[in-house]
């Protein structure tokens, strides 16, 4: 995977926080840390659309497959 240099504007606080987070050893480097933040909020949207999508109506679909996965006719 490649990566791409940014610029952030962070508060102090979230800045001595990242520091911090480097310091105990947490993190090998700031760009870490805010690389698992990213990473954090990815899963935590996809988390929100699949909740939203099986709230949209399941049908019971999923309960005709078989053990591979197919569905049944």
């Amino acid at each position: 995977m490649t990566h791409s240099k940014v610029s952030l504007s962070l508060s102090a606080t979230d800045i001595a926080f990242l520091d911090t987070e480097v310091l105990v050893g947490r993190y090998a480097s700031r760009s870490a840390a805010v690389q698992d933040a990213v990473s954090l909020l990815r899963e935590s949207r996809l988390a929100d659309a699949y909740a939203e999508a099986f709230a949209e109506g399941y049908d019971g679909e999923w309960d005709t497959v078989d053990n591979d996965g197919l569905a049944t006719a």
